[in-house]
């Protein structure tokens, strides 16, 4: 296993990470990306995102769905050398929770075409699956607890 897989190995199963490489924090592109992820946080929280950024040596990470970086080791040159695309001043690429890279692309992209992709994937539609049927099961519950009628009425 190459050592930046190894790297995103920690959140397999767990996370579909998002890398964003680029040359240096300062790139304009970067930070609108940020801006664009930050107004999407639900949305990314809500598909188990995890942002992983690596701008110039540094490497940062944001789990949208605890609005906090958690814990981490990387390596800014390996993520760059798995991850990266030669010329791109900035590049994404999005792991899936099975650790595969799923998609690549540059910024300006659009991250609702990310958000369709990932709402693809057999793992997010199992999800989807899953959450549909706790919701019917709490509805079923409160059928009985309460009846058809609203409480209160």
């Amino acid at each position: 296993m190459r050592p930046a897989v190894a790297q995103m190995e920690q959140f397999q199963w767990t996370y579909r990470p998002l890398v964003v490489i680029a040359q240096s924090d300062d790139e304009p592109a970067l930070r609108d990306l940020h801006i664009v992820l930050r107004q999407s946080r639900d949305a990314l929280a809500d598909r188990d995102v995890l942002v992983v950024t690596v701008a110039g040596d540094d490497v940062t990470a944001w789990n949208p769905a605890l609005d906090e970086a958690p814990d981490h080791s990387f390596d800014a040159t390996r993520l760059r050398a798995t991850y990266g695309q030669a010329g791109a001043a900035i590049s994404i690429a999005l792991v899936g929770k099975d650790g595969d890279i799923k998609d690549r692309g540059t910024v300006p992209g659009d991250i609702q075409d990310m958000m369709d992709l990932i709402d693809t994937m057999p793992m997010r539609q199992r999800e989807i699956q899953a959450r549909e049927r706790e919701m019917e099961r709490r509805e079923e519950i409160e059928n009985r607890m309460w009846g058809d009628e609203s409480f209160g009425r």
